[in-house]
């Protein structure tokens, strides 16, 4: 007995292979013990906890990646809080260093300068700020 082709179709639908899914930014497997991970990796470590740091006993958190935005949160020195991402933009000069990275704060909405959080908080670990990160804050409302 012959089947018709077009009865096969459906079957050689579900035998054919279907390719996996890229794993999603949370999923990416831990490093090996004692490997450095890739930037690609450490990225995607979102948040990173950092401390604020510098400063005087606040650092202003602002709406936007620059002075020029105002203040929506007043972060005192010391204190830990998750960031998301960086954005470049306005340098800022204190004593002679000069840093134009804005760390962003998913929970409150606003950027603390790179001069004013500690050292786990670099581009390498946070990765840029992309679409969905500023939709999240808004257009630096």
């Amino acid at each position: 007995m012959r089947l018709p082709t077009l009865l096969l179709l459906p079957l050689a639908l579900l035998a054919s292979a279907i390719p996996e899914a890229d794993p999603s930014p949370d999923t990416l497997p831990e490093p090996e013990i004692g490997t450095t991970p890739t930037i690609e990796a450490r990225a995607f470590s979102r948040p990173q906890a950092c401390a604020i740091t510098g400063g005087a006993t606040y650092v202003n958190c602002r709406t936007g990646p620059g002075t020029g935005h105002r203040v929506r949160q007043a972060l005192r020195k010391g204190t830990v809080h998750p960031f998301w991402c960086v954005v470049s933009a306005q340098c800022v000069t204190v004593n002679g260093a000069r840093n134009c990275g804005w760390h962003y704060i998913r929970d409150y909405k606003c950027y603390v300068n790179g001069h004013y959080t500690d050292n786990s908080c670099t581009l390498a670990r946070l990765g840029k700020c992309g679409y969905d990160d500023n939709k999240a804050a808004g257009a630096f409302n």
